[in-house]
């Protein structure tokens, strides 16, 4: 700017309304923060994090066990449908479902039932990011369902397939149109990972949406592939596998108790390649006269309990389960915070339940049992179903149930809401209920007076 004949510059203020957006010496632990897209992040880290996911899963207690709490509380005995129509339609269309879903009928491989399946796809979202299913009609299945369900891991989604071609776009195996619409998935035929002779070449085959399922945990807009759950742990997993085998070997070398002798006049002369450099318990050592031992002192570990636990709670974190959840370890206890950490993570199981298993996996499963139907013959038309995950085990079902109670006689709470908080479908729970009270009528029984006389007993 010129003012009076001279040129004087002007600085603006470098304003830093942010502190944890500072780039100086304090914020230089940021700078790996960059305003990267999901999908680029994923495609430069989902092998190596997948691959490092499955052997901390080996190779790591602690990993496999979050691995197996968030599976086994995720599906329990399995996520099941509730059809929706009138009594003796759902009766029907329910014993179809449980002769296809509960056999091995609905498995490609012939192993395992619907929930087997359920049950194997989360522990592959958990531990390697994704999983698919391709659809297989087969004629000659025993249930007269003709459909049978491939599970695959999420490896044999083509990671490579990335640009534009003739359909459009793909992003890591994923197919997109040239609106942004997904379209399909690259598949290879057999797992890249096994390196058999009989295999080839790999490369990867089209195939369309409607005959796809792919299910993982969305955490980002625009996601398209999944990343194995405790990501956030894994160096820390690490370092603290290391350190608790490092104080395994210490409390090895502090029991091999072993004597060493110095001092014998007549004790042999030991040359170099007698030396020993190891010790075993119950070792007697003889030592050249002017020998001695030094062992070195390390510090003591006393506070190892409390830093373990530490440690453990942010692994359990970066997991969405709690601390007593990872390590089975419930001494410390009691009602009231047991409830607490019960609310807290039952939100994360909620969560994975209903707004990634039921849409992404159950849904579309369900949509093709109803094209199966048709095609056999064993429907006229489509109907549709809710889906009830297992109920939430209770910690004291005394009190829980009186709460539950007390909140319906102050109409603080309707029928239908505490029967789904209990794990239940109500259309499903009334009708059983319904045909329960008939039953009690055919064997003269009073149905009201065995609810008042059970009331009396408590």
């Amino acid at each position: 700017m010129k003012f009076l004949g001279l040129h004087i510059k002007v600085t603006m203020p470098k304003l830093r309304i942010y502190n944890a957006a500072d780039k100086g010496r304090r914020g230089k632990s940021f700078r790996n923060a960059k305003s990267t897209g999901a999908n680029r992040e994923i495609a430069g880290a989902l092998v190596a994090l997948r691959d490092r996911s499955r052997h901390m899963v080996r190779n790591n207690g602690w990993a496999n066990r979050a691995v197996e709490a968030i599976t086994r509380h995720t599906i329990g005995e399995g996520i099941q449908p509730a059809p929706v129509g009138d009594l003796f339609r759902t009766k029907e269309i329910k014993r179809m479902w449980r002769d296809w879903a509960g056999s091995t009928d609905c498995d490609w491989y012939g192993k395992t039932t619907f929930y087997g399946l359920q049950e194997l796809a989360m522990r592959a979202i958990v531990e390697g990011g994704d999983m698919l299913i391709l659809k297989h009609w087969a004629t000659d299945n025993p249930s007269g369902i003709p459909l049978k369900l491939q599970l695959m891991e999420g490896d044999l989604l083509d990671h490579s397939r990335n640009g534009t071609n003739e359909q459009g776009f793909a992003r890591m195996g994923v197919q997109f149109s040239k609106a942004g619409e997904l379209t399909g998935y690259w598949l290879f035929g057999n797992h890249p990972g096994d390196n058999d002779v009989i295999f080839t070449k790999w490369e990867s085959t089209f195939y369309p949406k409607s005959d796809v399922i792919h299910a993982f945990e969305i955490l980002r807009v625009g996601q398209v592939r999944g990343l194995p759950f405790g990501v956030a742990s894994f160096m820390k997993m690490s370092d603290f596998g290391d350190y608790e085998d490092a104080q395994l070997m210490k409390q090895k070398v502090a029991a091999a108790f072993a004597t060493f002798i110095t001092g014998a006049e007549d004790a042999p002369t030991k040359g170099d390649d007698d030396r020993r450099e190891d010790i075993e318990p119950g070792m007697i050592e003889y030592l050249n006269n002017g020998e001695t031992v030094t062992f070195s002192d390390p510090p003591s570990v006393s506070d190892y309990d409390s830093y373990s636990a530490r440690i453990l709670q942010g692994i359990a974190s970066a997991y969405g389960i709690t601390y007593e959840m990872l390590t089975m370890d419930y001494s410390r206890v009691n009602f009231t915070s047991g409830r607490m950490a019960k609310i807290d993570v039952t939100a994360n199981f909620k969560s994975w339940q209903y707004n990634m298993i039921v849409p992404q996996l159950c849904a579309p499963v369900w949509q093709w049992f109803m094209d199966a139907c048709l095609i056999a013959g064993k429907l006229h038309k489509p109907i549709k179903a809710d889906w009830t995950a297992p109920r939430v085990q209770q910690l004291d079902p005394v009190k829980e149930t009186n709460a539950q109670i007390m909140k319906l006689k102050a109409g603080l709470s309707t029928w239908s809401e505490t029967i789904r908080e209990i794990g239940r479908e109500p259309e499903e729970f009334f009708a059983e209920l319904e045909q329960d009270i008939a039953r009690f009528k055919k064997a003269g029984l009073n149905y009201g007076e065995m609810i008042v006389s059970v009331n009396k007993t408590q």
